[in-house]
């Protein structure tokens, strides 16, 4: 029993990590940037810790040169 409350809280922390990192990528791709709204709403949401760790990958994987996270990031009106 103590197992399985244990990997329901592990996949309730990824589920955060996951919602937190999609609303960044989606914030960057419209506008360019990471709104310090869209952080206020993550940290009071999630904790400042998810949040700030989402964003620190994001941010790494952007200056690491990842082509699909760059490519996934460009802003919409470069598409069209």
């Amino acid at each position: 029993m103590e197992n399985l409350t244990q990997n329901k809280s592990l996949e309730g922390i990824e589920n955060a990590d996951l919602e937190c990192e999609d609303a960044i990528m989606q914030d960057k791709q419209r506008f360019g940037r990471v709104r310090t709204s869209l952080m206020r709403h993550l940290r009071e949401k999630y904790g400042d810790a998810v949040a700030n760790r989402a964003l620190s990958r994001i941010n790494k994987r952007v200056s690491e040169g990842s082509l699909n996270i760059k490519k996934q990031l460009t802003p919409l009106e470069e598409n069209f």
